[in-house]
């Protein structure tokens, strides 16, 4: 008995003396097999404890041997501080079933990736899980880093890195179980100090967070910083993006794992700042770019806190400030891109507001300005706040920077709302449908100057110009509410400037629309508008446009209340050297029939004592000179007549017929055809009122002789 217990403790002191070498070189030695001899691994220490059934490696170092690699392995160098097991099924082992393990713990792990794996192995085996079932209770890795991409210059890198997992089934069942991500019940990982680069971009993050069983994912201090000038593919799209933090909640990472479809509760971007340069070319839809990724993303609520966006490369530079928004139930895939999806952008609603918006129109001329953007599609509205245009060029600076004349625009508008707003259409068929669009508070100030040639191009400002867009637009009704226009005119003849001001401005067109099933002769814009002359004349005005008649037939009809014909003088004493020295309006009716070829009418005034002063301009001042007294003298005595209806009773009607200049606005041959036909009723010969009414002011561009 002593004897066999005594040879029973030699067996026990040999196994516990020699089992730990004879694991330590066995694993070693399988590394080498595995991998062909291209691989060392070096343990420092192995420690087996057979009681609890525990062991314990320290100081791993997986690294290449100097022979070359095959391009069916990374190549790639480890580094381990500490590995321990414990609870290791040794029975279920030995017997090749599944390994029931309590705990796998991997500390002070560091691994440099220089290079991937090329191409698949030539006969590979089984994969692991098949081969080495395990089903393991808890796993942690602790303290870990590494690097990607060639030593030296690594493309990616990883400061910091803890994960754990619980409930682990590496086996077929646990790799088919929907409900398991990577095998495991439950991931927890936190990273620190990603890096990475991207198309050329360089991307970080300070920290990311994932839990699979709180179903949240949190990314804090993201940053993508766009190739250096001169590097990057050419015509690519350049991002420069800061995000200081960014939450997915409701993640349902198995599904994506299992189903290839990624389904979230809700995302928040806090405070991203976003500018980017578009490709040069339109990069394919964003369900495409995603689908190496997903094939189908859903997500309950998008929430957008205190975004920038700037779109660089693009002349008119649009910018967006301090951007609040919330979509709901979001989807992308292909089916959600189609027409007829009723979704707007990917999403069944958006909800939100802006602070100041930027961009420049005809750059570097117009830079604009908005001070609030805000979007409901639930409730189909759109609503604009404080909108602004300014030009940074004099009207005689725009001259000479197109090489002719163009009007110089300042628009201030203290409300655009649009009420009845199909989102969807736009979203789906990029078509424009409103119900109502209201202009609130508007400022308009057209500037001109006479000096430089006439514009050479067909105006765009005419009703038939609707038809030529390539984009359905369809406004049921516009409102323009308590307007004001304002004109100032410099004449090629003296270089003092005139003034013309319509105020409490009020206009609605119906059926403002160049879509065929809206718009027809039997069905056209139609329109009525009040103002007031230099804030003393009433005025009221009609128009029926059908906007799609290839003709750009037209009729506009209205009538002026009393006012004294001196109201006009600002504007025609220093730009026409003529001033109305007397005479009052009592009432002025028209109709005004127009096409692309001419314009056609009368015009019914009634006046009394009309009296001309024909001037001259000399040393800087506009006054009377002898040959001016001579003409007035003349021209009131043998052609005006003072007034209509004449003594007789009869009252005079005046012909309107003007030629008309497609390179000039709709508002050029009305005003023509108008002025044309009163100087007619007031005595003034056809031939002659056809040529002041429709004379071309214009001379040498300024500096120019």
């Amino acid at each position: 008995m002593l004897g066999l217990a005594a040879l029973g403790a030699l067996l026990a002191l040999a196994v516990w003396l020699g089992l730990d070498p004879w694991l330590r070189r066995t694993l070693e030695k399988q590394v080498t097999k595995q991998t062909h001899g291209q691989y060392r691994l070096t343990i420092s220490s192995l420690q087996t404890r057979l009681l609890p059934r525990a062991a314990h490696l320290r100081g791993l170092d997986l690294r290449p041997t100097a022979a070359a690699l095959a391009d069916t392995l990374p190549r790639l160098h480890l580094r381990l501080a500490r590995l321990d097991l414990s609870g290791v099924g040794l029975l279920a082992l030995l017997r090749g079933q599944t390994v029931p393990l309590d705990s796998l713990v991997l500390d002070s792990l560091q691994l440099r990736v220089e290079a991937l794996a090329r191409r698949p192995a030539p006969h590979p085996g089984p994969p692991l899980y098949q081969r080495l079932p395990v089903r393991l209770g808890y796993a942690a890795l602790r303290r870990a880093s590494g690097s990607f991409g060639p030593a030296g210059a690594p493309v990616g890198a990883l400061a910091g890195a803890d994960a754990v997992a619980h409930d682990v089934l590496f086996t077929p069942a646990g790799a088919a179980d929907s409900a398991r991500l990577g095998f495991a019940a439950a991931w927890q990982a936190t990273l620190r100090g990603a890096t990475g680069q991207l198309g050329g971009h360089r991307l970080g993050a300070q920290q990311v967070y994932f839990s699979s069983q709180e179903r949240v994912f949190r990314l804090d201090s993201l940053r993508i910083a766009p190739p250096a000038p001169g590097q990057g593919k050419p015509g690519a799209v350049r991002v420069a993006m800061a995000m200081p933090h960014l939450v997915v909640r409701g993640l349902r990472a198995a599904t994506w794992q299992h189903q290839h479809r990624l389904v979230a509760n809700s995302a928040r971007l806090t405070g991203p700042r976003l500018t980017f340069r578009p490709p040069a070319q339109a990069p394919p839809p964003l369900w495409q770019l995603l689908k190496p990724l997903t094939k189908r993303t859903d997500l309950g609520r998008l929430i957008i806190d205190d975004g920038y966006l700037a779109v660089a490369g693009l002349r008119h530079r649009p910018v967006a400030r301090h951007v609040f928004a919330v979509a709901r139930a979001i989807r992308v895939d292909s089916a959600a891109g189609q027409p007829g999806a009723k979704r707007i952008v990917y999403a069944r609603a958006w909800k939100g507001h802006t602070g100041r918006l930027t961009a420049v129109f005809d750059a570097p001329v117009y830079p604009t300005s908005a001070e609030q953007l805000v979007v409901d599609t639930d409730a189909h509205l759109l609503r604009i706040n404080n909108f602004s245009v300014w030009p940074v060029m004099t009207a005689a600076q725009l001259n000479v920077h197109k090489g002719y004349q163009l009007s110089q625009l300042t628009i201030r508008l203290g409300v655009l709302r649009a009420q009845g707003f199909d989102f969807y259409t736009l979203s789906d068929r990029s078509q424009v449908h409103i119900a109502r669009l209201v202009l609130d508070r508007s400022w308009m100030l057209v500037g001109s100057d006479a000096r430089g040639p006439l514009n050479p191009h067909i105006s765009i400002m005419t009703p038939e110009a609707l038809r030529k867009l390539k984009a359905v637009v369809d406004v049921r009704q516009v409102d323009v509410r308590n307007g004001t226009i304002a004109t100032r005119y410099r004449s090629s003849s003296t270089p003092l400037v005139g003034t013309f001001n319509l105020t409490r401005f009020n206009a609605t067109l119906h059926n403002f629309s160049n879509d065929p099933r809206r718009q027809s002769f039997q069905h056209p814009l139609t329109g009525t508008a009040t103002a007031y002359l230099q804030d003393r004349c009433r005025m009221e005005l009609h128009l029926s446009a059908p906007m799609l008649d290839p003709q750009g037939r037209h009729r506009l009809w209205g009538s002026f209340g009393a006012a004294p014909f001196s109201i006009l003088n600002p504007m025609t004493q220093p730009t026409r050297l003529i001033a109305f020295k007397s005479g009052d309006v009592q009432r002025i009716h028209f109709v005004l029939n127009v096409n692309r070829q001419r314009a056609t009418g009368q015009v019914w005034a009634e006046y009394t004592g009309l009296k001309f002063d024909l001037l001259g301009y000399k040393k800087g001042e506009v006054k009377k000179t002898l040959w001016s007294r001579v003409k007035s003298g003349l021209v009131n005595g043998l052609v005006i007549r003072d007034s209509n209806p004449r003594p007789s009773g009869r009252l005079v009607v005046g012909d309107m017929e003007v030629k008309r200049d497609l390179r000039s606005a709709a508002i050029t041959v009305w005003r023509q055809g108008l002025i044309r036909g009163v100087l007619h009723s007031a005595g003034v010969p056809s031939p002659l009122a056809q040529k002041l009414s429709q004379k071309a002011d214009q001379g040498p561009l300024p500096g120019h002789k």
